[in-house]
């Protein structure tokens, strides 16, 4: 069975998600890379309750839309650009972020975060306002 990587994506359209996985298998064609949407109804819900559910066989159809018929957020109502991604490879997640910072608009705003324990623990609402927070303190901080 092929390797796989999970990834949320919030603020990214379907046709995002679609340029970063085609970017992906550019780099690595040995593993499988879904990219969920986010979801207005996922805000709440806990990361690890949704990842556990895609790994156990739900199967995101990669448009933006969950099949639960449940519309992704469209990229203008978040602030943020994240993509969430399910993996402690070090370079499993560079190739991740290199390839969609490679076919995305103004990458240096796009969120990259590593899927750890505790984040399994949080909703995707807390996750991704934790994620918010600490890029705007990054971004603002003085490297001198």
């Amino acid at each position: 069975m092929k390797e796989r990587i999970v990834c949320f994506a919030l603020g990214l359209s379907g046709e995002d998600m679609e340029k970063g996985r085609a970017s992906f298998y550019g780099l690595n064609r040995e593993i499988r890379l879904d990219v969920v949407a986010v979801t207005e109804d996922m805000l709440d819900a806990q990361v690890g309750k949704i990842l556990d559910g895609v790994t156990a066989g739900f199967e995101p159809n990669n448009t933006g839309k969950q099949q639960s018929g449940a519309t992704a957020l469209p990229p203008d109502l978040n602030q943020y650009r994240v993509v969430m991604v399910n993996t402690m490879e070090r370079e499993q997640v560079l190739q991740v972020m290199r390839s969609f910072k490679a076919v995305l608009r103004d990458p240096q705003e796009l969120i990259f975060a590593v899927i750890t324990d505790t984040a399994r623990t949080w909703t995707f609402g807390d996750y991704i306002g934790h994620l918010g927070r600490e890029h705007e303190h990054m971004k603002s901080r003085n490297p001198g």
